[in-house]
């Protein structure tokens, strides 16, 4: 399992079972769970450490995992 070091902004990444978007960059950030089956796709914010989260692939980098 490859986690981040540190977060980037507008990364999506895996938190536990859920996809989240990082809202900052650093060690510490604020994630927002992503739920496409609501009519506003963002949930309430969560503070996170990066290590906890793993990269996910993204279509801004053609599918692949941001480096």
């Amino acid at each position: 399992m490859n986690h981040a070091a540190a977060a980037r902004q507008g990364h999506k990444y895996k938190y536990g079972e859920r996809e989240v978007i990082a809202m900052q960059s650093g060690v510490v950030v604020e994630v927002r769970p992503i739920d496409f089956e609501q009519a506003y796709p963002l949930g309430w914010p969560i503070t996170v450490k990066a290590s906890w989260l793993t990269p996910l692939p993204m279509k801004y980098f053609n599918g692949s995992v941001p480096k």
